[in-house]
């Protein structure tokens, strides 16, 4: 069967570790991207001086907001989920979690490796991101139980400041080549 030429996800193509670790159990995450910032809500300003009867240019923001990772993980018997988490087994609030963090003397990464099927060690086959001063803000530690689930799943929220991309092209901060 030849390769494809759309991104597949499964079967270990896309992959995002946390704190340098694959994370056990993780069903999915939604990367929120990053947008330009502004107080003014939106990041661009339409420009009409009085008396033209439209605006005459856009002033567009030139700084990034912050970024988003929610993941989605199952839990297991005996630990949270965020214990699937590289540095935060042992705690058990988001309380903890802060504190942990804070205790760790460097920030922590989040990397997202996409390989094509096939093309592991060819050049500029991969590519990805490399999430740079990632915090988790937000666990969810309730519950929800129902007679017919099979399996329970869990979100987490780590936001970020911004990235670095990565390709196969380029030194890799994650391997070290």
């Amino acid at each position: 069967m030849p390769n494809t030429h759309v991104r597949v996800v499964g079967s270990g193509y896309t992959v995002l570790s946390y704190n340098n670790k694959p994370i056990a159990f993780c069903e999915g995450w939604e990367d929120s991207g990053q947008r330009a910032f502004s107080d003014a809500g939106q990041p661009f300003q339409f420009i009409q001086p009085i008396g033209y009867s439209h605006p005459i240019e856009i002033a567009t923001s030139r700084v990034l907001a912050g970024g988003t990772l929610m993941l989605t993980i199952r839990e297991l018997w005996n630990q949270p989920v965020w214990w699937q988490l590289a540095g935060l087994a042992g705690t058990w609030s988001i309380v903890d979690i802060f504190a942990a963090l804070a205790a760790n003397p460097n920030y922590v990464t989040a990397s997202l490796i996409i390989k094509p099927p096939g093309t592991a060690h060819q050049p500029g086959s991969w590519r990805g991101k490399l999430y740079q001063n990632v915090v988790v803000v937000d666990i969810n530690d309730g519950d929800t139980v129902t007679v017919g689930a099979l399996a329970v799943t869990k979100g987490i929220t780590a936001a970020y400041t911004h990235y670095i991309p990565l390709n196969s092209n380029q030194y890799s901060p994650l391997t070290g080549q």
